[in-house]
């Protein structure tokens, strides 16, 4: 644990400076994620968005807004932290451990655009849907359609984002891409715990802080509903899937050892 401190140290400060630097962040000074974001929605979507100053990204088109509360600025800190403290105490040198932690920041950005861009689109779409069906807001609100939105993409994808960063963690170390062995309750309770921890158990604690606890309740209800229905869903897809990744490893090995023999 002593030898890791000083990345975990790093990394936490890091996390605390964005988190400061995004609550009174506007468009402008976010522009190093909302415009990339922006590109990637208007080549997923096929709309076209404006630059307003002060404002962000406009569709006038859809009435649609991709502002500072968009940029997936929360994401993009829990991909990193999940990423570092959860691989960083299996390397072995100092060196190895500070590229790894800034590789985390670069993936997590990368990340974070392209999740982000998916969560978006998805947004603009939905709604637009669900009125044409007559399900609207007699369904849900706008507000909860655009947490379950937010929760299940982010969510269900730092699923995937853990699984690719375990194989590139593995790349980093030996340079082979095989998945790395591991518990499959500890392959889901690693997000599990991340997201949990970020998106509710921070957020608590302020609202702690200042004795506000107004709407939290059901914003949590609705994330947590949410979570457990996904993290279920991943659980039996994996069991589903580990059979053939057993053959596969056995087939892998039974061919390593008769290139040996």
């Amino acid at each position: 644990m002593k030898k890791n401190l000083k990345i975990y140290l790093l990394a936490a400060l890091a996390v605390f400076a964005v988190k400061i630097f995004y609550r009174t962040a506007d468009s402008e000074q976010l522009s190093w994620i909302l415009a990339p974001t922006t590109g990637w929605v208007q080549l997923l979507s096929g709309i076209s968005f404006e630059k307003a100053v002060q404002v962000g990204y406009v569709s006038h088109e859809y009435r649609f807004i991709i502002a500072p509360s968009c940029s997936g600025v929360r994401f993009l800190l829990i991909v990193f932290v999940m990423m570092v403290f959860s691989f960083t105490h299996q390397i072995d040198t100092g060196r190895k451990k500070v590229c790894w932690l800034g590789f985390s920041a670069v993936f997590s950005y990368l990340a974070t655009i392209f999740v982000n861009g998916i969560r978006i689109t998805v947004s603009i779409y939905l709604p637009l849907v669900l009125t044409e069906h007559g399900l609207g807001e007699a369904w849900m609100t706008a507000e909860q359609l655009h947490t379950v939105i937010g929760t299940t993409v982010y969510f269900s994808m730092l699923f995937v984002i853990y699984h690719l960063a375990g194989r590139l963690y593995r790349c980093f170390l030996t340079g082979s891409m095989e998945p790395v062995s591991e518990n499959v309750s500890r392959h889901l309770l690693t997000p599990v715990f991340w997201y949990a921890v970020m998106v509710l158990g921070i957020p608590a604690l302020g609202r702690w802080y200042r004795s506000d606890w107004d709407g939290f309740w059901q914003y949590a209800a609705l994330v947590a509903g949410g979570c457990i229905f996904i993290a279920l869903l991943a659980y039996f897809v994996r069991k589903i899937f580990e059979p053939a990744n057993d053959v596969k490893q056995l087939f892998s090995q039974i061919v390593q050892d008769k290139k040996i023999s």
